[in-house]
Protein backbone atom coordinates (compact mmCIF):
# COMPACT_ATOMS: atom_id res chain seq x y z
CA UNK A 1 0.00 0.00 0.00
CA UNK A 2 2.86 2.37 0.82
CA UNK A 3 4.44 1.62 -2.56
CA UNK A 4 1.16 2.43 -4.32
CA UNK A 5 0.89 5.70 -2.39
CA UNK A 6 4.41 6.71 -3.35
CA UNK A 7 3.71 5.81 -6.97
CA UNK A 8 0.53 7.90 -6.97
CA UNK A 9 2.37 10.82 -5.39
CA UNK A 10 5.11 10.61 -8.00
CA UNK A 11 2.60 10.46 -10.85
CA UNK A 12 0.73 13.49 -9.53
CA UNK A 13 4.01 15.36 -9.15
CA UNK A 14 5.07 14.59 -12.72
CA UNK A 15 1.62 15.48 -14.06
CA UNK A 16 1.75 18.96 -12.52
CA UNK A 17 5.41 19.70 -13.12
CA UNK A 18 4.98 21.07 -16.64
CA UNK A 19 2.69 23.85 -15.34
CA UNK A 20 5.48 25.35 -13.20
CA UNK A 21 7.38 28.18 -14.93
CA UNK A 22 9.95 28.11 -12.10
CA UNK A 23 9.58 31.78 -11.21
CA UNK A 24 11.48 33.01 -8.20
CA UNK A 25 9.17 33.49 -5.19
CA UNK A 26 7.06 36.63 -5.51
CA UNK A 27 7.29 36.85 -9.32
CA UNK A 28 4.37 36.08 -11.62
CA UNK A 29 4.63 37.79 -15.04
CA UNK A 30 6.30 36.91 -18.35
CA UNK A 31 7.67 39.37 -20.92
CA UNK A 32 7.85 38.36 -24.57
CA UNK A 33 10.84 40.26 -26.01
CA UNK A 34 9.71 39.71 -29.56
CA UNK A 35 12.58 39.62 -32.09
CA UNK A 36 15.13 41.16 -29.71
CA UNK A 37 18.81 40.40 -30.17
CA UNK A 38 20.29 38.10 -27.52
CA UNK A 39 22.76 40.73 -26.37
CA UNK A 40 19.89 43.16 -25.77
CA UNK A 41 17.92 40.47 -23.92
CA UNK A 42 20.93 39.83 -21.70
CA UNK A 43 21.19 43.50 -20.78
CA UNK A 44 17.45 43.83 -20.25
CA UNK A 45 17.36 40.93 -17.80
CA UNK A 46 20.17 42.48 -15.80
CA UNK A 47 19.11 46.12 -15.95
CA UNK A 48 15.31 45.97 -15.88
CA UNK A 49 13.46 42.65 -15.76
CA UNK A 50 15.35 41.24 -12.79
CA UNK A 51 15.38 44.38 -10.63
CA UNK A 52 11.69 45.06 -11.30
CA UNK A 53 10.27 41.67 -10.40
CA UNK A 54 9.46 40.07 -13.75
CA UNK A 55 9.32 36.29 -13.58
CA UNK A 56 10.43 35.16 -17.02
CA UNK A 57 11.33 36.23 -20.52
CA UNK A 58 9.98 34.50 -23.63
CA UNK A 59 12.38 34.32 -26.57
CA UNK A 60 11.35 34.16 -30.20
CA UNK A 61 12.35 30.90 -31.96
CA UNK A 62 16.12 30.44 -31.59
CA UNK A 63 16.90 27.91 -34.32
CA UNK A 64 17.80 28.55 -37.95
CA UNK A 65 14.89 29.94 -39.95
CA UNK A 66 14.27 31.40 -43.39
CA UNK A 67 16.60 34.32 -44.04
CA UNK A 68 13.99 36.95 -44.85
CA UNK A 69 12.60 40.31 -43.80
CA UNK A 70 9.08 39.36 -42.62
CA UNK A 71 8.31 38.73 -38.96
CA UNK A 72 6.62 35.48 -40.09
CA UNK A 73 9.96 34.17 -41.40
CA UNK A 74 10.88 33.59 -37.76
CA UNK A 75 8.32 30.76 -37.79
CA UNK A 76 9.74 29.07 -40.91
CA UNK A 77 12.33 26.56 -39.56
CA UNK A 78 15.18 25.48 -41.80
CA UNK A 79 17.25 23.44 -39.34
CA UNK A 80 17.94 23.05 -35.62
CA UNK A 81 21.19 24.98 -35.80
CA UNK A 82 21.30 27.71 -33.16
CA UNK A 83 22.26 30.61 -35.39
CA UNK A 84 19.07 32.58 -35.84
CA UNK A 85 17.92 36.12 -36.42
CA UNK A 86 18.79 37.27 -32.91
CA UNK A 87 22.34 35.95 -32.76
CA UNK A 88 24.50 32.85 -32.56
CA UNK A 89 24.74 30.02 -30.04
CA UNK A 90 27.36 31.76 -27.95
CA UNK A 91 25.27 34.91 -27.49
CA UNK A 92 22.17 32.80 -26.78
CA UNK A 93 23.94 30.88 -24.02
CA UNK A 94 25.28 34.11 -22.55
CA UNK A 95 21.78 35.65 -22.48
CA UNK A 96 20.25 32.59 -20.80
CA UNK A 97 22.97 32.54 -18.17
CA UNK A 98 22.65 36.28 -17.47
CA UNK A 99 18.85 36.11 -17.19
CA UNK A 100 19.00 33.20 -14.75
CA UNK A 101 21.53 35.05 -12.62
CA UNK A 102 19.18 38.06 -12.62
CA UNK A 103 16.34 35.85 -11.37
CA UNK A 104 14.52 35.87 -14.70
CA UNK A 105 13.64 32.46 -16.14
CA UNK A 106 13.97 31.84 -19.89
CA UNK A 107 11.17 30.29 -21.95
CA UNK A 108 11.97 29.53 -25.58
CA UNK A 109 9.28 29.56 -28.25
CA UNK A 110 9.66 26.45 -30.43
CA UNK A 111 8.15 25.56 -33.80
CA UNK A 112 7.70 21.77 -34.00
CA UNK A 113 4.72 21.37 -36.32
CA UNK A 114 6.26 22.27 -39.65
CA UNK A 115 9.26 23.47 -41.65
CA UNK A 116 9.77 26.43 -43.99
CA UNK A 117 7.40 26.57 -46.95
CA UNK A 118 8.32 27.13 -50.57
CA UNK A 119 8.11 30.61 -52.00
CA UNK A 120 4.83 31.08 -53.85
CA UNK A 121 4.90 28.99 -57.02
CA UNK A 122 8.63 28.41 -56.69
CA UNK A 123 10.67 25.22 -56.86
CA UNK A 124 13.92 26.97 -55.97
CA UNK A 125 15.97 26.58 -52.83
CA UNK A 126 15.66 28.68 -49.68
CA UNK A 127 18.54 29.91 -47.57
CA UNK A 128 18.56 29.91 -43.78
CA UNK A 129 20.02 32.28 -41.19
CA UNK A 130 22.91 29.88 -40.52
CA UNK A 131 23.72 29.44 -44.21
CA UNK A 132 21.84 26.18 -44.76
CA UNK A 133 20.20 25.60 -48.14
CA UNK A 134 16.88 23.73 -48.32
CA UNK A 135 14.33 22.88 -50.97
CA UNK A 136 10.83 23.12 -49.46
CA UNK A 137 9.21 22.05 -52.74
CA UNK A 138 10.85 18.61 -52.46
CA UNK A 139 10.76 18.68 -48.63
CA UNK A 140 14.52 18.42 -48.42
CA UNK A 141 16.03 19.92 -45.26
CA UNK A 142 19.47 18.28 -45.11
CA UNK A 143 20.75 20.05 -42.00
CA UNK A 144 17.76 19.08 -39.84
CA UNK A 145 17.90 16.45 -41.31
CA UNK A 146 14.43 15.89 -42.78
CA UNK A 147 13.41 14.49 -46.16
CA UNK A 148 10.07 13.95 -47.90
CA UNK A 149 9.45 10.71 -45.96
CA UNK A 150 9.37 12.68 -42.67
CA UNK A 151 6.29 14.73 -43.60
CA UNK A 152 2.58 14.16 -43.85
CA UNK A 153 1.13 14.08 -47.36
CA UNK A 154 0.22 17.52 -48.65
CA UNK A 155 -3.39 18.57 -48.04
CA UNK A 156 -5.25 21.73 -47.09
CA UNK A 157 -7.29 22.32 -43.95
CA UNK A 158 -10.82 22.76 -45.28
CA UNK A 159 -12.77 21.56 -42.24
CA UNK A 160 -10.88 22.39 -39.04
CA UNK A 161 -13.54 20.59 -36.99
CA UNK A 162 -12.16 17.35 -38.42
CA UNK A 163 -9.31 16.53 -35.99
CA UNK A 164 -7.47 14.40 -38.56
CA UNK A 165 -7.51 17.20 -41.10
CA UNK A 166 -6.51 19.82 -38.54
CA UNK A 167 -3.53 17.84 -37.25
CA UNK A 168 -2.30 16.08 -40.42
CA UNK A 169 -2.76 18.71 -43.14
CA UNK A 170 -0.45 21.63 -43.82
CA UNK A 171 -0.86 24.86 -41.88
CA UNK A 172 -0.70 27.74 -44.38
CA UNK A 173 1.16 25.59 -46.95
CA UNK A 174 4.05 24.79 -44.58
CA UNK A 175 5.29 21.17 -44.89
CA UNK A 176 3.75 19.33 -41.95
CA UNK A 177 6.09 17.07 -39.97
CA UNK A 178 4.85 13.57 -39.17
CA UNK A 179 5.39 13.56 -35.42
CA UNK A 180 4.26 9.95 -35.14
CA UNK A 181 7.62 8.88 -36.60
CA UNK A 182 10.21 7.99 -34.00
CA UNK A 183 13.07 9.49 -36.01
CA UNK A 184 11.26 12.83 -36.26
CA UNK A 185 10.63 12.89 -32.52
CA UNK A 186 14.24 12.02 -31.77
CA UNK A 187 15.53 14.99 -33.76
CA UNK A 188 13.11 17.30 -31.99
CA UNK A 189 14.08 15.82 -28.62
CA UNK A 190 17.75 16.38 -29.35
CA UNK A 191 17.01 20.04 -30.09
CA UNK A 192 14.93 20.56 -26.95
CA UNK A 193 17.39 18.74 -24.71
CA UNK A 194 20.24 20.84 -26.01
CA UNK A 195 18.40 24.00 -25.02
CA UNK A 196 17.72 22.54 -21.58
CA UNK A 197 21.45 22.06 -21.02
CA UNK A 198 21.86 25.81 -21.58
CA UNK A 199 19.56 26.55 -18.63
CA UNK A 200 16.17 27.33 -20.18
CA UNK A 201 13.18 26.77 -17.89
CA UNK A 202 10.82 25.50 -20.57
CA UNK A 203 9.09 25.99 -23.88
CA UNK A 204 6.22 27.83 -25.54
CA UNK A 205 5.01 25.48 -28.29
CA UNK A 206 3.85 27.34 -31.38
CA UNK A 207 0.89 25.89 -33.36
CA UNK A 208 0.21 23.14 -30.80
CA UNK A 209 -3.44 23.01 -31.92
CA UNK A 210 -2.21 21.56 -35.23
CA UNK A 211 -0.42 18.63 -33.56
CA UNK A 212 -1.85 15.47 -32.03
CA UNK A 213 -1.84 15.60 -28.22
CA UNK A 214 -0.44 12.07 -28.01
CA UNK A 215 2.49 13.06 -30.24
CA UNK A 216 3.26 16.04 -28.01
CA UNK A 217 3.04 13.83 -24.95
CA UNK A 218 5.47 11.34 -26.52
CA UNK A 219 7.96 14.19 -26.98
CA UNK A 220 7.63 16.01 -23.68
CA UNK A 221 7.48 12.89 -21.55
CA UNK A 222 10.99 12.12 -22.78
CA UNK A 223 12.70 15.50 -22.53
CA UNK A 224 15.37 15.58 -19.89
CA UNK A 225 15.08 17.37 -16.56
CA UNK A 226 16.18 20.96 -16.11
CA UNK A 227 19.91 21.35 -15.67
CA UNK A 228 21.32 21.52 -12.15
CA UNK A 229 24.41 23.41 -13.33
CA UNK A 230 24.62 26.74 -11.54
CA UNK A 231 22.08 25.61 -8.91
CA UNK A 232 19.30 27.49 -10.70
CA UNK A 233 16.84 24.59 -10.64
CA UNK A 234 16.49 21.86 -7.98
CA UNK A 235 17.43 18.33 -9.00
CA UNK A 236 14.60 16.51 -10.76
CA UNK A 237 12.83 19.68 -11.97
CA UNK A 238 10.79 19.20 -15.12
CA UNK A 239 10.57 21.74 -17.96
CA UNK A 240 7.67 24.18 -18.12
CA UNK A 241 5.44 23.64 -21.17
CA UNK A 242 2.93 26.10 -22.61
CA UNK A 243 0.86 25.15 -25.66
CA UNK A 244 -0.27 27.70 -28.24
CA UNK A 245 -3.86 26.83 -29.21
CA UNK A 246 -4.60 29.87 -31.38
CA UNK A 247 -6.52 29.27 -34.60
CA UNK A 248 -5.99 32.29 -36.87
CA UNK A 249 -7.48 31.87 -40.31
CA UNK A 250 -9.77 28.97 -39.39
CA UNK A 251 -13.02 30.89 -39.56
CA UNK A 252 -16.40 29.38 -38.83
CA UNK A 253 -15.15 26.92 -36.22
CA UNK A 254 -14.32 29.23 -33.32
CA UNK A 255 -16.52 27.55 -30.72
CA UNK A 256 -15.34 24.07 -31.64
CA UNK A 257 -11.67 25.06 -31.64
CA UNK A 258 -12.01 27.12 -28.47
CA UNK A 259 -13.31 24.05 -26.64
CA UNK A 260 -10.52 21.81 -27.91
CA UNK A 261 -8.17 23.02 -25.18
CA UNK A 262 -9.38 20.10 -23.06
CA UNK A 263 -7.51 17.73 -25.40
CA UNK A 264 -4.26 19.34 -24.23
CA UNK A 265 -5.06 20.34 -20.66
CA UNK A 266 -2.89 17.70 -18.98
CA UNK A 267 0.15 18.41 -21.18
CA UNK A 268 0.96 21.94 -20.06
CA UNK A 269 -0.31 25.47 -19.64
CA UNK A 270 -2.73 26.65 -22.33
CA UNK A 271 -2.40 29.85 -24.39
CA UNK A 272 -5.54 30.86 -26.27
CA UNK A 273 -6.46 34.15 -27.91
CA UNK A 274 -9.89 34.34 -26.31
CA UNK A 275 -8.93 36.68 -23.46
CA UNK A 276 -7.27 39.07 -25.91
CA UNK A 277 -10.29 39.01 -28.23
CA UNK A 278 -12.78 39.52 -25.38
CA UNK A 279 -10.74 42.32 -23.84
CA UNK A 280 -10.47 43.92 -27.28
CA UNK A 281 -14.25 43.74 -27.59
CA UNK A 282 -14.59 45.48 -24.23
CA UNK A 283 -12.04 48.22 -24.81
CA UNK A 284 -13.10 48.83 -28.41
CA UNK A 285 -16.69 49.18 -27.19
CA UNK A 286 -18.20 46.02 -28.63
CA UNK A 287 -19.23 44.71 -25.20
CA UNK A 288 -19.25 46.18 -21.65
CA UNK A 289 -16.54 45.66 -19.02
CA UNK A 290 -19.27 44.04 -16.95
CA UNK A 291 -18.71 40.98 -19.17
CA UNK A 292 -15.66 40.03 -17.09
CA UNK A 293 -17.48 39.85 -13.76
CA UNK A 294 -17.19 36.04 -13.89
CA UNK A 295 -13.85 35.78 -15.69
CA UNK A 296 -12.82 32.13 -15.51
CA UNK A 297 -14.47 28.77 -16.00
CA UNK A 298 -17.97 30.26 -15.55
CA UNK A 299 -17.39 31.97 -18.91
CA UNK A 300 -16.05 28.78 -20.42
CA UNK A 301 -12.41 29.80 -20.00
CA UNK A 302 -9.51 27.46 -19.24
CA UNK A 303 -9.04 27.02 -15.45
CA UNK A 304 -6.90 29.91 -14.24
CA UNK A 305 -4.02 27.74 -12.98
CA UNK A 306 -3.66 26.31 -16.52
CA UNK A 307 -4.03 29.55 -18.52
CA UNK A 308 -1.45 31.89 -20.00
CA UNK A 309 -3.11 35.16 -20.97
CA UNK A 310 -2.14 38.26 -22.92
CA UNK A 311 -3.72 41.46 -24.22
CA UNK A 312 -2.20 40.89 -27.64
CA UNK A 313 0.61 39.02 -29.37
CA UNK A 314 2.63 39.64 -32.56
CA UNK A 315 0.09 37.97 -34.82
CA UNK A 316 -2.99 39.53 -33.23
CA UNK A 317 -1.42 43.00 -33.55
CA UNK A 318 -1.38 42.44 -37.31
CA UNK A 319 -4.81 40.87 -37.72
CA UNK A 320 -7.56 43.32 -38.78
CA UNK A 321 -11.10 42.14 -39.33
CA UNK A 322 -12.90 42.17 -42.68
CA UNK A 323 -13.62 45.90 -42.33
CA UNK A 324 -10.01 46.73 -41.53
CA UNK A 325 -10.74 47.34 -37.84
CA UNK A 326 -8.58 46.09 -34.99
CA UNK A 327 -9.48 42.86 -33.22
CA UNK A 328 -7.36 43.66 -30.16
CA UNK A 329 -5.89 46.72 -28.48
CA UNK A 330 -2.25 47.63 -28.99
CA UNK A 331 0.16 50.55 -28.73
CA UNK A 332 -1.72 52.20 -31.60
CA UNK A 333 -4.49 52.96 -29.08
CA UNK A 334 -2.35 53.34 -25.99
CA UNK A 335 -5.01 54.47 -23.52
CA UNK A 336 -7.17 51.39 -24.14
CA UNK A 337 -4.07 49.18 -24.21
CA UNK A 338 -2.90 50.46 -20.81
CA UNK A 339 -6.35 49.77 -19.35
CA UNK A 340 -6.16 46.23 -20.75
CA UNK A 341 -2.67 45.57 -19.42
CA UNK A 342 -3.58 46.94 -16.00
CA UNK A 343 -6.77 44.85 -15.82
CA UNK A 344 -4.90 41.68 -16.81
CA UNK A 345 -2.29 42.28 -14.11
CA UNK A 346 -4.84 43.33 -11.48
CA UNK A 347 -6.98 40.20 -11.83
CA UNK A 348 -5.96 36.79 -10.51
CA UNK A 349 -6.91 34.86 -13.65
CA UNK A 350 -4.10 33.07 -15.48
CA UNK A 351 -0.38 33.75 -15.84
CA UNK A 352 0.05 37.14 -17.56
CA UNK A 353 2.40 37.79 -20.47
CA UNK A 354 3.30 41.23 -21.83
CA UNK A 355 4.49 41.46 -25.44
CA UNK A 356 7.22 44.00 -26.10
CA UNK A 357 6.84 45.05 -29.72
CA UNK A 358 7.97 47.52 -32.37
CA UNK A 359 6.33 49.84 -34.90
CA UNK A 360 5.42 48.45 -38.30
CA UNK A 361 3.92 49.99 -41.42
CA UNK A 362 2.52 46.80 -42.93
CA UNK A 363 1.43 43.43 -41.56
CA UNK A 364 4.46 41.50 -42.82
CA UNK A 365 7.14 43.93 -41.67
CA UNK A 366 9.90 42.42 -39.58
CA UNK A 367 11.88 43.96 -36.72
CA UNK A 368 13.87 47.20 -36.99
CA UNK A 369 16.98 46.40 -39.03
CA UNK A 370 20.18 48.04 -40.23
CA UNK A 371 21.38 48.45 -43.82
CA UNK A 372 22.67 44.86 -43.84
CA UNK A 373 19.30 43.46 -42.74
CA UNK A 374 20.47 42.62 -39.22
CA UNK A 375 18.16 43.34 -36.27
CA UNK A 376 18.87 46.80 -34.89
CA UNK A 377 19.86 47.22 -31.24
CA UNK A 378 17.28 48.37 -28.68
CA UNK A 379 18.24 51.86 -27.52
CA UNK A 380 16.89 53.95 -24.64
CA UNK A 381 16.50 57.63 -23.91
CA UNK A 382 17.57 59.33 -20.68
CA UNK A 383 14.26 58.45 -18.99
CA UNK A 384 14.67 54.73 -19.72
CA UNK A 385 12.08 54.53 -22.48
CA UNK A 386 12.85 52.72 -25.73
CA UNK A 387 13.69 54.76 -28.76
CA UNK A 388 11.36 54.20 -31.70
CA UNK A 389 10.74 52.08 -33.69
CA UNK A 390 11.09 49.78 -30.66
CA UNK A 391 8.12 50.29 -28.30
CA UNK A 392 8.98 48.23 -25.20
CA UNK A 393 5.55 48.17 -23.55
CA UNK A 394 6.99 46.27 -20.60
CA UNK A 395 8.90 49.43 -19.65
CA UNK A 396 5.80 51.60 -19.49
CA UNK A 397 5.46 52.88 -15.89
CA UNK A 398 1.92 51.51 -15.56
CA UNK A 399 3.12 48.02 -16.47
CA UNK A 400 5.92 48.05 -13.91
CA UNK A 401 3.51 49.27 -11.23
CA UNK A 402 0.87 46.69 -12.03
CA UNK A 403 3.43 43.87 -12.20
CA UNK A 404 4.28 44.93 -8.65
CA UNK A 405 0.56 44.88 -7.79
CA UNK A 406 0.28 41.36 -9.24
CA UNK A 407 3.29 40.15 -7.28
CA UNK A 408 1.99 41.54 -3.98
CA UNK A 409 -1.58 40.27 -4.42
CA UNK A 410 -0.73 36.83 -5.82
CA UNK A 411 -2.64 34.05 -4.09
CA UNK A 412 -5.56 36.27 -3.12
CA UNK A 413 -9.07 36.04 -4.52
CA UNK A 414 -11.02 38.57 -6.57
CA UNK A 415 -14.01 39.79 -4.57
CA UNK A 416 -16.50 42.62 -4.04
CA UNK A 417 -16.76 43.25 -7.78
CA UNK A 418 -18.83 46.32 -8.57
CA UNK A 419 -19.67 47.98 -11.89
CA UNK A 420 -22.12 50.42 -13.44
CA UNK A 421 -23.37 47.82 -15.91
CA UNK A 422 -21.05 49.24 -18.54
CA UNK A 423 -17.37 50.23 -18.39
CA UNK A 424 -16.70 51.38 -14.85
CA UNK A 425 -15.60 48.57 -12.54
CA UNK A 426 -13.86 47.95 -9.24
CA UNK A 427 -12.83 44.89 -7.25
CA UNK A 428 -10.77 43.76 -4.27
CA UNK A 429 -7.92 41.32 -3.98
CA UNK A 430 -8.98 40.15 -0.52
CA UNK A 431 -7.65 42.75 1.94
CA UNK A 432 -4.35 43.12 0.11
CA UNK A 433 -5.31 45.29 -2.86
CA UNK A 434 -8.07 47.21 -4.60
CA UNK A 435 -8.48 48.55 -8.14
CA UNK A 436 -11.05 50.66 -9.95
CA UNK A 437 -11.19 51.32 -13.72
CA UNK A 438 -13.01 53.93 -15.75
CA UNK A 439 -13.05 52.77 -19.37
CA UNK A 440 -15.81 55.19 -20.37
CA UNK A 441 -15.05 57.81 -23.00
CA UNK A 442 -16.86 60.82 -21.52
CA UNK A 443 -18.28 59.73 -18.15
CA UNK A 444 -16.17 60.27 -15.04
CA UNK A 445 -16.29 57.72 -12.23
CA UNK A 446 -17.36 59.26 -8.93
CA UNK A 447 -18.64 56.77 -6.37
CA UNK A 448 -18.35 55.57 -2.81
CA UNK A 449 -16.94 52.05 -3.21
CA UNK A 450 -16.11 49.21 -0.86
CA UNK A 451 -12.34 48.69 -1.06
CA UNK A 452 -11.76 45.85 1.45
CA UNK A 453 -8.76 47.86 2.69
CA UNK A 454 -7.96 48.77 6.29
CA UNK A 455 -9.13 52.23 7.42
CA UNK A 456 -6.73 55.11 6.89
CA UNK A 457 -4.89 56.94 4.16
CA UNK A 458 -3.67 54.84 1.23
CA UNK A 459 -1.37 55.88 -1.61
CA UNK A 460 -2.55 55.44 -5.18
CA UNK A 461 0.03 53.33 -6.98
CA UNK A 462 -0.88 54.59 -10.46
CA UNK A 463 -0.43 58.33 -9.86
CA UNK A 464 2.79 57.81 -7.90
CA UNK A 465 6.07 58.88 -9.43
CA UNK A 466 7.45 56.39 -11.92
CA UNK A 467 10.32 55.40 -9.65
CA UNK A 468 8.24 54.90 -6.50
CA UNK A 469 6.84 51.56 -5.37
CA UNK A 470 6.92 52.37 -1.66
CA UNK A 471 5.55 55.34 0.25
CA UNK A 472 8.71 56.00 2.27
CA UNK A 473 6.89 58.24 4.72
CA UNK A 474 4.67 60.20 2.32
CA UNK A 475 2.47 59.30 -0.63
CA UNK A 476 4.33 60.14 -3.87
CA UNK A 477 1.01 60.70 -5.69
CA UNK A 478 -2.71 60.92 -4.99
CA UNK A 479 -4.23 59.53 -1.79
CA UNK A 480 -7.42 57.63 -1.02
CA UNK A 481 -8.93 57.75 2.47
CA UNK A 482 -10.66 54.53 3.52
CA UNK A 483 -13.35 54.81 6.20
CA UNK A 484 -13.86 52.40 9.09
CA UNK A 485 -16.41 50.47 7.01
CA UNK A 486 -13.83 49.88 4.26
CA UNK A 487 -15.44 52.30 1.83
CA UNK A 488 -13.81 55.23 0.06
CA UNK A 489 -14.69 58.03 -2.32
CA UNK A 490 -13.20 57.13 -5.70
CA UNK A 491 -12.93 59.68 -8.48
CA UNK A 492 -11.45 58.90 -11.91
CA UNK A 493 -11.74 61.46 -14.70
CA UNK A 494 -12.69 60.02 -18.07
CA UNK A 495 -9.94 61.87 -19.95
CA UNK A 496 -6.98 60.42 -18.09
CA UNK A 497 -4.49 58.35 -20.09
CA UNK A 498 -4.34 55.95 -17.13
CA UNK A 499 -7.96 56.00 -15.91
CA UNK A 500 -7.66 53.67 -12.93
CA UNK A 501 -6.47 53.60 -9.33
CA UNK A 502 -4.69 50.83 -7.44
CA UNK A 503 -4.27 50.48 -3.69
CA UNK A 504 -2.02 48.06 -1.84
CA UNK A 505 -1.76 47.36 1.87
CA UNK A 506 2.03 47.63 1.43
CA UNK A 507 1.81 51.12 -0.13
CA UNK A 508 0.86 53.44 2.72
CA UNK A 509 2.55 56.43 4.33
CA UNK A 510 4.40 55.49 7.49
Amino acid sequence: MLGCSLCLLLCCSLASAQFNPHFLPGRHAIVQLFEWRYEDIERECQAYLGPHGFGAVQLSPVNEVRDGTSWADRYEPVSFKLTGRSGNESSLRSAIDACNKAGVRVIVEVVLNHMARADSGSSTTTRGTAGSTVNPATRDYPDAPFSAADFNDQCRIVNPEDPHELRNCWKEDRPDLNLSLLRVRERILSFLNRLLTFGVAGFFVDSALYMWPHDLRAIFDKVQNLTTIGSVFPSGSRPFVCLDLSYHGLSGSELELRARWSDYSDLGMIAQDRFAYDLGDVLLKRKPFHYFVHLGTRLGYVPREKALIYVNNPQLQRLPDADGDLWVVSARNRRAYQIGLAFMLAHHYGTPRITSSYEFANASQGPPSDAQGKIAPVLFDNSGHCRLPWICEHRWPVVRKMVHFRNVTNGTAVGAWVDNGQNQIGFCRDRVGFVAFNAEISLSLKANLYTCMMPGVHCDLISARDDKLDADGDCPGATVTVATNGRAEIFIHSQLEEPFVALLKTFKPK
